[in-house]
């Protein structure tokens, strides 16, 4: 009865013993975001045919830049007025001050991700690159300028990757157009005309790009597919 007795004490503590260890080890479900790479396509459709009104023979896009971040963030908004980083990427395609504000922003812990990649070199040009965004970072947002114009640019808004606990599998988005208020110029080849006072950001509806109410076709769309 005493080995008995001693044999029952010994299992009961392997027991208690491998159930505190797996309490302690086990990370409580759902703790850690995950993680999807997607393969983007900035694909440029902006030809004499499609957009004929000064049509620039020199057509091109600045290098897209922007971030993986949360829903309580954005990039800019339209009806506010432009940061410095957004005037500086509408009228010149430059990218260190919005560079910096991307930056501040990951700092407060509202985004995760920078993404600054290489602009088309034509109206016709396509450029492919990688970002991997996390679950608690699942929204994207993206500018690039056209180019030439005054303060000009596409953007791709608060795109959210991941909806209703799954990962957007393929997506081609038609950017918005925008003017960032920060320039007078009204066409292509307009020459400097600091806006002052500068206006908000707002769409561009009217020509050259627009037809009064949009500008339709895009002038590029920008393709995100989960690899």
């Amino acid at each position: 009865m005493k080995n008995l007795h001693t044999i029952s004490l010994l299992l009961i503590g392997i027991l208690f013993s491998c159930s505190s260890s797996d309490d302690t080890m086990l990370p409580p479900a759902g703790d850690d975001p995950i993680t999807a790479t997607y393969k983007v396509t900035y694909q440029g459709t902006w030809t004499a045919s499609s957009h004929p009104t000064d049509y620039p023979s020199n057509s091109h896009f600045s290098g897209v830049i922007g971030m993986a971040h949360n829903a309580d963030t954005s990039l800019f908004k339209e009806n506010t007025l432009a940061t410095e980083g957004i005037k500086v990427m509408a009228e010149t395609g430059g990218k260190s001050p919005l560079t910096t504000e991307i930056l501040d922003v990951i700092s407060s812990g509202s985004a995760n991700l920078l993404i600054s990649e290489g602009g088309l070199s034509s109206g016709t040009s396509k450029i492919e690159f990688e970002i991997t965004v996390s679950s608690d970072h699942s929204y994207v947002s993206l500018v690039s300028m056209i180019a030439p114009s005054p303060d000009w640019f596409v953007a791709v808004e608060s795109l959210n990757l991941y909806a209703n606990n799954e990962w957007i599998d393929d997506i081609t988005i038609n950017p918005t157009h925008y003017d960032s208020g920060t320039d007078d110029g009204t066409t292509f080849a307009s020459p400097n005309a600091p806006s002052n006072p500068r206006v908000n950001i707002f769409k561009i509806t009217s020509a050259p790009l627009g037809n009064g109410t949009e500008v339709t076709p895009a002038v590029a769309t920008f393709r995100f597919q989960k690899i």
